[in-house]
């Protein structure tokens, strides 16, 4: 696919920085969104060919609604560099405040499996999830 989803299979939207994501450019419809670094590369165990990989993803996640859950993680991202103490504390968010936060998304009708397809693919790929993926999540 690209060098930074080099694991993805799938078609994927261009990348756009959350903080300047135009919300109405969102679809209303389901899918995943991939979240990643502007600049910041994680460390992961290995890649596929069983060497160190890095990766900037650090977040995978499936939404009913895209543009709704995009306009929360614009605004809890936004908050978290407003604000030292926010009063929640979600890794995604974490990252990207000190990170940054670029998004893509996938539109799927039935977007919990992809999600499990593309944490699954990752994990193949890198030997885990993405670091700030719950351990629910699969």
């Amino acid at each position: 696919m690209s060098k930074q989803l080099p694991w993805l299979k799938r078609k994927i939207t261009p990348l756009m920085n959350i903080e300047t994501l135009e919300l109405e450019d969102v679809p209303e419809e389901p899918g995943v969104y991939i979240m990643l670094s502007d600049h910041t590369e994680y460390i992961y165990p290995w890649s596929e060919s069983k060497s160190r990989g890095n990766s900037q993803v650090y977040y995978i996640g499936s939404a009913d609604n895209l543009r709704e859950r995009l306009r929360v993680h614009k605004r809890l991202c936004k908050k978290r560099l407003t604000d030292p103490d926010p009063g929640y504390y979600w890794p995604r968010y974490e990252y990207a405040a000190h990170h940054g936060c670029n998004v893509g998304w996938i539109i799927s009708k039935d977007p919990d499996t992809l999600e499990n397809e593309l944490l699954c693919a990752f994990a193949e790929y890198y030997g885990t999830k993405p670091v700030a993926n719950a351990q629910s999540a699969w």
